[in-house]
């Protein structure tokens, strides 16, 4: 059973330090576009000020095997719901667990009324692309950052 609890920043550290470089490697092949941790747990503690709810371990059985970072951004002048990470251990990717971290987003979103929700992919993260598509997301447009293209995709909240 999965349950899902903010991210304690003291406890949590490495946990999520570790868990989002992987995702620079598997986003962008490396993690050299991280940066470095102190700057990175800085985002992490302004975020946490603001929504406490949308910075999450997933934990199975007690040990934490997904993270979760969402807030609410202004975007061509509207509030959107935004996803800064949807990360699953490998163990668990591929096996469905993927829906419940989009049904927790979709709870958070709503909660502070957003209709919409949107978030970044590489490009070359086919995977991870197909997954968002299975979901009902929907590809908007390219974006150049950092000398690496993004989709940008969206999805429409029912």
């Amino acid at each position: 059973m999965f349950s899902f609890r903010c991210i304690d920043l003291l406890k949590d550290t490495e946990t999520i330090i570790k868990f989002r470089r992987d995702s620079y490697k598997i986003s962008f092949g490396g993690e050299s576009m991280f940066g470095n941790n102190d700057d990175y747990l800085k985002k992490i503690g302004e975020r946490l000020l603001r929504f406490p709810d949308g910075l999450v371990i997933v934990e199975k059985d007690g040990e934490p095997v997904d993270q979760i970072e969402l807030q609410i951004k202004r975007y061509e002048n509207k509030d959107i719901g935004y996803v800064n990470l949807f990360y699953l251990i490998v163990e668990y990717r591929g096996k469905g667990y993927g829906a419940k971290l989009i049904g927790y987003a979709e709870g958070f979103f709503r909660k502070y009324n957003v209709n919409t929700y949107q978030l970044r992919v590489s490009t070359t993260n086919q995977r991870a692309i197909n997954f968002y598509k299975k979901n009902g997301f929907n590809i908007l447009r390219i974006e150049e950052e950092d000398t690496v293209p993004r989709y940008r995709m969206h999805r429409l909240l029912t």
